[in-house]
């Protein structure tokens, strides 16, 4: 055998025998995925004088179920206060938090970067060996029942809460993330750390680091997450996911004097070709005051005071959605309305309002993306949704060349069934 052959082998199986595996992305960014199975991106900013690690743990709602609805929440608020990690990182002038959003648990350190050495040994115990702690869960329990009864008070979340439940019926895209009152109550101390010990796993992570650090820290984050459990890959389950007939439902609320309306069609997940092009179409119909939606059922037709649109980006197929508040006797115009706006945008849809679109939309882009937060959240989101951690370069680019076609072709969704979800006064009980 001769010398290259043997250099050779010798590369692989030192390849083959590392730790990461590497991929150099554009923009200075690198992506690595781990022996563990943890996906680790970085982002060099030396210019800053921070630095912020965005951890995108996949589940989510599809974590949980309707018996433990609220635990995602639960167990974020007592992970971060049963650990040293908290008082450390704020006596440095830094943040710690994790939170649940629909498909993950979202995890983040942000600190001033001359003191990420002080902090990262105990941020790595509350990734890795963390404690829980009794008492705080006792107390953080009684505290979000509160928080959650509370928020009862509020007919808008109300309202969108028996949207989701209606337009997502049979998903776990369903469930509120932050709960209900009576799933939090079911939850004990042992179902949170047994949420840990099920959710946590390398195999499941997104992590980035942006901002001005050294290679140690890289090294440091890939150790900590290749000491976890590494578990299988994650697989979301799409099922049930899609609106297939028509779908309705009316609620009393006594408190209010003017019904809330919500109409939602399947639309596309992140991965889909039309992705982008229906978030120019969202801003074209319900993206503000000069938008389609608000100019013909409110200023024109005064059939509402308040209307608008939104496209939620979702792993799994999400929601078109148009909210409404309008008087009651008002509704069925106001969607009839609806109906002929969406039914005709290949004949009346205009260039000037896909360039207006365009432009706002990539000013938004640009303004979000400034910070090392800001920047490793949209990484981690990215890359988690299946899009790749550099998408929110590319985002800006792709806008630029959404064309009429486009938009017709992403209108297809107006033509499937839809769901309709209505909160009304309680004089216009039937």
């Amino acid at each position: 055998m001769n010398k290259l052959k043997v250099l050779i082998i010798v590369i692989v199986l030192l390849v083959l025998t590392n730790m990461t595996i590497m991929v150099f992305l554009s923009g200075g960014s690198r992506m690595a995925e781990n022996n563990n199975g943890a996906t680790v991106l970085t982002k060099k900013r030396d210019f800053t004088k921070t630095v912020t690690i965005q951890l995108m743990v996949k589940g989510g709602l599809f974590a949980e179920n309707k018996d433990n609805n609220g635990i995602g929440s639960l167990f974020s608020r007592v992970w971060v206060k049963s650990n040293k990690v908290l008082e450390t990182v704020e006596f440095y002038g830094g943040s710690v938090s994790a939170k649940v959003s629909p498909f993950a648990l979202e995890v983040r350190l942000s600190i001033p970067s001359e003191h990420i050495d002080k902090v990262y040994a105990d941020f790595a115990s509350f990734l890795a060996n963390p404690e829980f702690k009794e008492d705080i869960f006792e107390r953080e329990k009684m505290q979000y029942i509160d928080e959650l009864k509370t928020s009862l008070d509020d007919p808008n979340l109300i309202a969108q809460n028996g949207f989701m439940a209606l337009a997502f019926k049979g998903s776990p895209y369903e469930m509120p993330v932050e709960g209900k009152i009576e799933s939090v109550e079911k939850i004990t101390f042992n179902d949170i750390k047994e949420y840990y010990k099920n959710n946590i796993k390398s195999s499941y992570i997104v992590a980035v680091i942006a901002g001005n650090f050294d290679e140690g820290l890289y090294t440091s984050l890939n150790s900590t997450l290749s000491s976890l459990e590494k578990g299988s890959p994650y697989v979301y389950d799409c099922s049930n996911t899609a609106i297939l007939e028509e779908r309705s439902q009316e609620e009393v609320d006594a408190r209010i004097k003017q019904a809330k309306v919500y109409i939602g069609y399947t639309a596309p997940d992140a991965r889909s070709n039309d992705y982008a092009a229906l978030k120019v179409l969202t801003d074209i119909l319900g993206g503000g005051m000069s938008s389609r939606y608000f100019t013909e059922i409110r200023k024109n037709s005064s059939y509402a005071y308040a209307v608008g649109a939104g496209y939620p980006t979702r792993y799994c197929a999400s929601r078109f959605f148009i909210s409404m508040g309008l008087d009651y006797d008002n509704i069925d115009s106001a969607i009839k309305k609806i109906d002929e706006i969406n039914l005709n945008l290949d004949k009346t849809i205009t260039e000037e309002e896909i360039e207006k679109a365009r432009k706002s939309m990539i000013g938004s882009s640009l303004i979000d993306t400034q910070t090392n937060g800001s920047i490793a959240w949209a990484m981690a989101f990215y890359e988690t949704m299946g899009l790749g951690a550099d998408y929110y370069e590319k985002y800006v680019d792709t806008l630029k060349h959404i064309n009429k076609d486009a938009l017709i072709k992403a209108a297809e969704i107006f033509k499937t069934p839809k769901a309709i979800y209505i909160l009304k006064p309680e004089q216009d009980k039937k």
